[in-house]
Parts: structure tokens; sequence; C-alpha cells
């Protein structure tokens, strides 16, 4: 299937730079890992949604970041999709100097001349459809953002006890969620069961908190930057353990769960990188454990 015919009635016609007409005059920043990231061509109704569901991290279009700014797209450019039982990914296009997207009532360009800056083209006026569209092209704006920091956005799921973060990786169905929830309950902070930040600051790997969370939700309080003490490979069994684990191995975890840019042929090689350098940083393990037996303990035992 070619790019974005999942989507779009006429891929063909896709934007073929940042043009349209914006939706309104309205601008905020989003203080989010990476970012600033700042919105404009927003409504007032759009924006209010975004304060809403992002809260005190929305601030005033002020500062310099990276730059998006929105437009109108008809409703009848995208395809009705039945989305009962659908797993949801976008649809990506790389090419050296720009990257478009497609995905559900969403259309977006990312481009390097010079520097990181974005379009988004959707259909919907406010409300949770808005806030689902536009945290969709964050989560993937945030990635490449990162990884111009030399950091990684990585699916997971971060945990921490305020002094240490521990990065619980798997695919899905490994049991991030429930490890996220084991965690919670043995007295840990869950920064999100979804994705996550990583950044090198002064040599040191840092989990940094992000406002992408999966079935456990916002997570309110906890640190916002901690130091990561390691990465664990999820398996479930009946005998709880560690093993350790080959920077090869862990490499290979953080790869395949770097979201949009591990499919990014024209940045993998960077993204390799910053992965390579996590694992010879961070002790890696595999971690088998159960739904009754105590996750958080074990993991608060590397050192």
């Amino acid at each position: 299937m070619s790019f974005g015919a999942g989507f779009l009635r006429h891929p063909d016609l896709f934007p073929a730079r940042r043009a349209g007409e914006p939706w309104g005059d309205r601008a905020l920043a989003l203080d989010v890992a990476g970012g600033p990231y700042l919105l404009s061509g927003l409504t007032t109704a759009q924006e209010e949604a975004l304060r809403r569901r992002f809260g005190s991290l929305c601030g005033p279009a002020e500062a310099n970041g990276t730059a998006t700014q929105v437009f109108r797209a008809p409703a009848t450019d995208f395809l009705a999709i039945d989305t009962r039982g659908w797993e949801y990914t976008l649809d990506l296009d790389p090419a050296p100097d720009a990257l478009q997207v497609a995905g559900l009532h969403l259309m977006a360009r990312l481009g390097w001349t010079p520097a990181l800056a974005g379009a988004l083209w959707t259909p919907e006026p406010a409300g949770e459809e808005w806030t689902s569209v536009c945290e969709n092209y964050l989560r993937l704006l945030t990635a490449y953002r990162l990884l111009e920091e030399g950091g990684a956005l990585l699916h997971s799921a971060g945990v921490s006890d305020g002094e240490w973060a521990w990065l619980l990786l798997g695919p899905s169905g490994a049991g991030k969620t429930t490890a996220s929830r084991l965690c919670l309950e043995g007295g840990g902070t869950v920064l999100s069961d979804d994705l996550n930040a990583v950044l090198f600051h002064e040599g040191t790997a840092r989990l940094r908190k992000l406002p992408f969370t999966g079935d456990l939700g916002e997570r309110a309080g906890g640190p916002e930057s901690v130091p990561l003490r390691a990465v664990l490979r999820l398996a479930q069994g009946e005998e709880e353990g560690l093993r350790p684990l080959s920077p090869a191995a862990a490499l290979a975890s953080l790869v395949a769960a770097a979201p949009f840019v591990n499919c990014d042929p024209f940045r993998r090689e960077t993204l390799l990188a910053v992965l390579e350098r996590l694992a010879r940083a961070v002790p890696a393990w595999e971690v088998t454990f159960s739904r009754e037996g105590g996750l958080w303990a074990m993991v608060k035992t590397i050192r």
C-alpha cells in the first residue's frame, strides 16, 4: 500500500510544503522534553483544549523552540475508519530532509531546512478529537527532537524511587503496565507506562518524565528528571529473577523500543549511536516477574 492510502482519500495531493489556512491566530508553547514546542495557528478553543490536557506544561509562545504551524484540512480529505479493535500506527514517508506523516484525521510534515520545523493539517476544530490528533503528532515530533539533542524517545515504562530510575522494556503485551502497577503498589513512582525520554546530562543518562502515558494515566507528582540506574527487559514467569544482558542484547531491545525513528533509514545511524552510548553507560538486565511477586523490591536490589 502506498504512503497515506490507509488514511487519505487523495494521498497524491499531500501538501508539498508548510502552507494552508491556519485555524486561528492563537499560539502556545509546550515545555516537554526536547522543547519548548511552539504551536501556532490555533483557535481559542484549540488552545484551551491543549491547556486542559497539558496543564502547567503550557506557556506563552515567546521562547525559541521547535515551531509547528497548524492548518485546516477538509474532513472529506480523510477516510472513514472503524477503529474498533484497531491498533493505530502512523504512516511515515521519510526523506533526507523531510518526513511526511499520515494518520487518523491528521497530515503532518517535518522539515530540516535548516532547523527542525513542522506543519500539522487536521479537520478537528476542538475537543478530545483535536487533543488526540495533536498528541499523536507531538509524540512523533518529540522523538525527532530528542534525537537532535542526543537523546531518545522510548516505548517503555519508567519507574523511580525519587533518587534513581529504572527503564522497563518489552513489546506490547510484555507487561509494562502490569510491572508499573506492581512498582507503584510497592512504593515506587511511575513516570510513564508508555513513553519516556532518555537524555544525557554531564555524561549521565537521565530519565525525563513525559506527559504521554498509557493505561495508568497521568501520574501526578514525582521527579521530573532522574538518573537512570538500569535498563530492564521484561519477561514473565513463575520463578522471579534477574539475568544480566550484554550491551548488544540491550541495544537490540532499545532499538525495538524507539518508535518512529527506528523506521527512518535516513536517521537510523544517529539513533544507533545514541542507543549504543546508552547501552554502554547503563547496565541492562532481563527481569522475570510474576503478578504476585515482589518486583519493586527486586528492581531496587540492582546497583
